[in-house]
């Protein structure tokens, strides 16, 4: 089809960012060969178990949450398939690489800017704020090292954002194909992230809070419409976890609103619950609230407004919150922002929010946009001086060059570090497990289950099976290692707490053979002990 862009210039305005994303993503995706992340490591290894296996099952313990009776595992009970579903499709139609494994996240990743450009444009009807829009989706600061990597950030920041854009176009059109694309958005979304189930919350209360305007039987099909797309998506889902676990949802994420201390979600044999939660104290459950409160208003502030926007957005949103359209988008913020505050405290301020808000990005831009025109008019009507549309543009140039800036400062330290971008030091960080894994290929033991504080990154560069160091003392330690057959004790500078003294020698146990450090060949501050062979009850 030909496209006139002076009769239809949205066509190519659409056509300038799509091709302009793809362009930045393969820049700052190519220097990466490796997933770097837990979160990713995991996404990806589920994806290849699944292409593997033709089921979803993994060769490690990353939690004792669900406490899985042996490996492998079932798998997914945690965090959800979605990305790991993309890697083993991909995988399966174009080779099982890591390079294409990034592929359809990096494709995902180049459509959220048209999301952006459609929201703005919904809300203001200005090209040049849906185009800038547009731009800072791509220029997107804290995100732009994660978009392609397999892992939630792009598959859930499009799909967020489409069944919100869906649910506030219904709001404001009530046309029943918006209802059924919100509910099938609203199941991916869920079936990506954990947190997702926020999403199909938000559109039936969107729903609901229309019932003044619906008749009855109205209000019925419309609820159906939704609720029937988000199960033609998760039902799949429920049936087999049914199967596996005996309920339509794990509850082992729920164990988390319990937690007294991030570490604690390694924790095995200490129960997580209600009365030990109140027994810490009133003074220090509040005192987590408002730690959580303050890191997620910073993760508002610089992640998800680049610091410099955040002004604008908040006169952009006051400027449009008479637009039924938003009011979704901003129900679903601020109840993410509650969740990941006052009920999952920790997993919230340590990527959480991160990750699930990126599905606010844009609306956020396009309010962002909104806010700078009514500044600048505000400013113009004071002073006389001023041109008002040249101060428009140059402000809106000038957003442009500070979001660059700041992506390019963001991928410096997150990706390049002290390397170059032929050889950056991402793709360094797990030196030492290679080397480790390497040393345990030539001891006797065929194939031993090794404990280590990232399990699926270890899984990754060795192919061995792998449970999580517990966040315990040596006792613990050991029942967890002797429960699941672990033959060796991978310590590293990032040790938990209560193996502080074993792993610089203060403490010793009986049980526990010191067989590979530093001193005798091991990567730098690595130390590997040796179990007692499993015993047979």
């Amino acid at each position: 089809m030909h496209i006139n862009c002076k009769n239809s210039p949205w066509w190519c305005d659409l056509a300038l960012l799509a091709s302009a994303a793809v362009a930045v993503l393969c820049c700052v995706t190519l220097p990466v060969d490796q997933p770097g992340t837990m979160d990713s490591h995991y996404c990806y290894s589920g994806g290849r178990s699944l292409l593997e296996n033709r089921a979803f099952v993994e060769p490690y313990i990353w939690n004792y949450l669900d406490a899985p009776p042996s490996l492998p595992a079932p798998s997914h009970l945690y965090w959800m398939p979605l990305p790991s579903i993309l890697v083993a499709v991909s995988q399966a139609l174009a080779g099982s690489t890591f390079r294409v494994a990034q592929l359809p996240f990096l494709l995902l990743a180049a459509t959220l800017p048209i999301v952006s450009y459609m929201t703005c444009w919904t809300l203001s009807r200005n090209r040049r704020h849906a185009l800038v829009a547009g731009w800072l989706t791509i220029l997107s600061g804290f995100y732009v090292p994660y978009w392609a990597l397999p892992e939630t950030f792009a598959p859930f920041a499009v799909v967020g954002s489409l069944a919100l854009f869906s649910i506030g176009q219904w709001v404001e059109g009530h046309k029943p194909a918006w209802l059924l694309a919100a509910g099938i958005l609203a199941g991916l979304g869920h079936l990506c992230r954990a947190d997702g189930m926020l999403l199909i919350v938000v559109i039936i209360l969107s729903v609901l809070a229309t019932r003044r305007g619906l008749p009855s039987r109205r209000l019925a099909w419309a609820l159906s419409f939704v609720i029937g797309g988000y199960l033609l998506v998760m039902a799949p889902w429920f049936v087999r976890n049914w199967q596996v676990i005996g309920a339509p949802l794990p509850t082992a994420g729920t164990k988390t609103i319990f937690l007294r201390d991030y570490d604690e979600i390694f924790s095995y044999g200490t129960p997580l619950t209600l009365g030990r939660y109140l027994d810490w104290g009133w003074h220090n459950i509040l005192r987590s609230k408002l730690v959580a409160a303050w890191t997620n208003l910073q993760t508002f502030v610089a992640v998800n407004n680049l610091v410099f926007l955040t002004p604008l957005t908040l006169v952009g949103l006051w400027q449009l919150r008479h637009r039924p359209f938003i009011w979704p988008t901003l129900f679903y913020g601020l109840a993410l922002y509650g969740a990941m505050t006052l009920v999952f405290t920790f997993p919230g301020m340590r990527g959480g929010l991160f990750h699930s808000s990126a599905a606010l990005l844009p609306l956020t831009f396009a309010a962002a946009m909104v806010g700078l025109d009514t500044a600048v008019d505000w400013i113009a009507r004071r002073r006389p001086s001023w041109r008002p549309q040249g101060a428009k543009r140059f402000f809106s140039i000038s957003a442009l060059l500070l979001a660059a800036g700041l992506s390019a400062f963001v991928y410096q330290q997150r990706v390049i570090g002290d390397g170059t971008w032929s050889d950056p030091a991402w793709n360094r960080t797990d030196e030492a497990m290679v080397l480790v894994g390497k040393w345990l290929k030539a001891q006797p033991e065929a194939d031993p289950v090794v404990m280590v504080g990232n399990p699926p990154a270890f899984h990754f560069h060795t192919g061995l099976q792998t449970i999580v160091i517990p966040n315990e003392n040596i006792d613990r330690t050991l029942a967890a290692a002797q429960r699941y057959g672990a033959r060796y004790l991978i310590l590293d500078r990032n040790y938990p707490a209560p193996l502080g003294d074993l792993y610089h020698g203060v403490e010793h146990h009986p049980a526990l053979d010191r067989v590979w450090d530093s001193a005798h060949g091991a990567p730098s501050g690595v130390v590997v002990f040796r179990f007692p062979e499993r015993s047979e009850p």
